[in-house]
């Protein structure tokens, strides 16, 4: 009989290893409203910005990857948002980061482990009531580096030893899963996005 392997996201690499075991284990998702404004927010910009990539410059959108280790027991799912000879990944956020975060390069590199690309770029825009007002503003000129007020964009080199890092984490949060043990959870200012808020804090959000 052939093990049922493990299903990871893509862009749950190298984020808060609870959150991750929360939804293996089938918990319902309750999103903050402020969150789920955003995420709709986040839906018409990667909609508008795609449109452009896809009629000027060819690129295939929300190409669907999957990366198998039978041996390690799991697999990573993801859905590129951009790709031609190297993936994009376009992020909607409230204010720009001066670098890149973390996850965001995790969910990047594992993009260009499947597609054998040597480099990726990582779009941040600015999130807007209206998103074609923010993109308008990019100087395309020089693509794929792209300028604009409200945005920023990162070539991002394909890194072994943080793809490892990946697979580490995915295996580590695998065999809490098999235990049903949840892992230590980030307990950040980042908790107060996440989903599963209220399994660690409680709905009135004390722990």
């Amino acid at each position: 009989m052939v093990e049922e392997l493990i299903e990871f996201y893509a862009s749950e690499a190298l984020t808060c290893p609870r959150r991750i075991y929360f939804r293996l284990k089938g918990y319902p998702e309750k999103w903050p409203e402020f969150v789920r404004v955003r995420l709709n927010q986040g839906i018409r910009t990667h909609e508008v910005l795609g449109d452009i990539l896809r009629k000027r410059f060819g690129f295939e959108l929300e190409k669907r990857m999957i990366l198998r280790s039978p041996r390690l027991g799991f697999e990573i799912h993801g859905r590129i948002d951009a790709i031609r000879d190297f993936p994009i990944e376009i992020k909607g956020k409230t204010s720009l980061p001066r670098l890149p975060h973390d996850y965001h390069l995790a969910q990047l590199t594992i993009y260009l482990r499947w597609a054998g690309a040597e480099y990726g770029y990582l779009y941040y825009v600015k999130l807007h009531e209206e998103p074609a007002k923010v993109i308008s503003g990019i100087d395309f000129s020089r693509f794929p580096i792209v300028r604009g007020r409200n945005f920023k964009a990162f070539e991002v080199p394909y890194d072994r030893a943080l793809f490892k890092d990946i697979i580490k984490q995915f295996y580590t949060v695998k065999k809490h899963y098999e235990r049903d043990e949840p892992p230590k959870g980030w307990n950040n200012f980042m908790c107060r996005f996440c989903p599963y808020y209220y399994l660690c804090y409680g709905d009135n959000g004390k722990e």
